[in-house]
């Protein structure tokens, strides 16, 4: 019989691969408030050095391309400092609970924060929220 190669490990979540060559979730975080300015810390998922590669957002509470639209963005730093990774730019395009929103990556650069930081720069004017995904390549072993 041939050898059918080394063991592997089957598991529900991507965290669990050993290779940085595959697109895996770095950071997420559920119900994101958009009706008041600010942070929300979104923790790095077992990595210390990371690029992103995509950001999704979805599961709006409410349409968003009503009234005052909120702006959002993803920073490596509280207060939308340092290099936006996404910049502030509109939620519009979330206009039901079903629609998936794929933020433009200004900055692909590593990164060896430990947070994320969804920064959101226009608050709605209604209560609304959102779910944050953050996938990239992890590339601790790198380092």
């Amino acid at each position: 019989m041939a050898n059918p190669g080394p063991a592997s490990t089957v598991a529900n979540h991507p965290q669990n691969l050993s290779s940085n060559q595959a697109l895996r979730l770095l950071a997420s975080f559920q119900s994101v408030n958009l009706a008041a300015t600010g942070d929300t810390v979104l923790p790095i998922i077992n990595s210390t050095s990371y690029s992103v590669s995509n950001v999704i957002v979805t599961n709006a509470s409410t349409n968003l391309s009503t009234a005052t639209v909120p702006l959002a963005g993803v920073f490596p730093a509280p207060g939308a400092s340092g290099t936006a990774i996404v910049s502030n730019a509109s939620l519009s395009a979330l206009t039901s609970s079903s629609v998936v929103s794929q933020r433009t990556v200004a900055s692909t650069a590593a990164q060896t924060t430990q947070n994320l930081y969804f920064n959101v720069g226009t608050a709605a004017s209604y209560a609304a929220t959102v779910d944050v995904f953050v996938y990239g390549y992890d590339l601790t072993f790198l380092s």
